[in-house]
């Protein structure tokens, strides 16, 4: 099974290679809540203990990520 960490907006950023203050700046106010949900998401993965539950959270935050990725390369130009 996966393991997952929580991360913050800024490794992210470095992930995706974002380095402009202003993208950032733009992006913040939209992934914040992304990245909290993302961040609530393995919080209860890492405390889930039934597999089946924890396959649905793992889901969750895959796609979360995958939100994140989309507005950080779609937004991020």
């Amino acid at each position: 099974m996966s393991t997952f960490e929580q991360r913050t907006i800024e490794s992210f950023f470095q992930e995706y290679g974002v380095e402009s203050a202003d993208v950032k700046a733009r992006l913040l106010p939209i992934l914040t809540p992304v990245i909290y949900a993302y961040n609530q998401n393995v919080i209860d993965f890492e405390k889930e203990t039934d597999e089946y539950r924890k396959n649905q959270v793992q889901r969750g935050i895959e796609e979360m990520a995958a939100k994140i990725k989309y507005v950080i390369t779609s937004e991020g130009n």
